[in-house]
C-alpha cells in the first residue's frame, strides 16, 4: 500500500492490487462447488428412488405371474378330474413354490384354492413375492350335460 501526502491534513492510499488481484475467485469456486455437489446428490437421490421403484415393479409382476401359473395348474388339475375341490380359503388347498423355501419365506410362492361348487367352480391363486401379493379368479364353466367339458373359462385379477 502506498500512501500519498497532498496536504497535512489530506492523504491518500493507494492499494497494491496486484496483492488482492483474483481474491474473487475463491467465492467463485466455492459457490460453483456447492451447486454441482447439490445437482449430483439431486440426480442420485433420483436414481435410487427409480431402482427402488422397479425393483418394486418387478417383484409386483413376478407375483402376478405366480398367481397365474398357479391358477393354470389348477385349471389342469379340474380339467383331469371335473370334481375336484379343494376348499380351504385360510391357508390354500396347496402351494406352488417358486424358489427354494418360497412359501415360508414369501420369496415366490403360489397358494391356490378350489371351490366346491360344481358351475362355475372358482379358483382362486394368490402369488407372492416378498411383501408383493397378487390374486388370481378363474371361474371355470362346464358343458349343460356335465360331462366334464370346460366350455368357457373367465379370468381375472382381484384387488383388495
Amino acid at each position: 500500500m502506498k500512501i500519498i501526502r497532498l496536504s497535512n491534513y489530506q492523504t491518500i492510499k493507494l492499494l497494491n492490487y496486484q496483492a488482492i488481484k483474483g481474491i474473487a475467485s475463491l467465492p467463485t469456486i466455492m459457490v460453483i462447488t456447492i451447486l454441482i455437489l447439490a445437482i449430483a446428490i439431486g440426480i442420485t437421490a433420483l436414481a435410487f428412488n427409480e431402482s427402488i421403484m422397479s425393483a418394486a415393479q418387478v417383484q409386483s409382476s413376478k407375483a402376478l405371474f405366480y398367481a397365474e401359473a398357479g391358477a393354470r395348474d389348477a385349471l389342469m388339475r379340474i380339467a383331469r378330474n371335473k370334481n375336484y375341490t379343494c376348499d380351504s380359503p385360510s391357508s390354500g388347498c396347496y402351494q406352488i413354490e417358486f424358489a427354494t423355501s418360497g412359501c415360508s419365506t414369501s420369496e415366490g410362492c403360489a397358494k391356490i384354492t378350489v371351490s366346491s361348487a360344481q358351475s362355475p367352480k372358482v379358483i382362486i391363486s394368490e402369488g407372492r413375492v416378498n411383501n408383493n401379493i397378487r390374486k388370481m379368479q378363474v371361474d371355470i364353466y362346464f358343458d349343460a350335460a356335465l360331462s366334464g367339458e370346460i366350455i368357457n373359462t373367465n379370468w381375472r385379477e382381484i384387488v383388495d
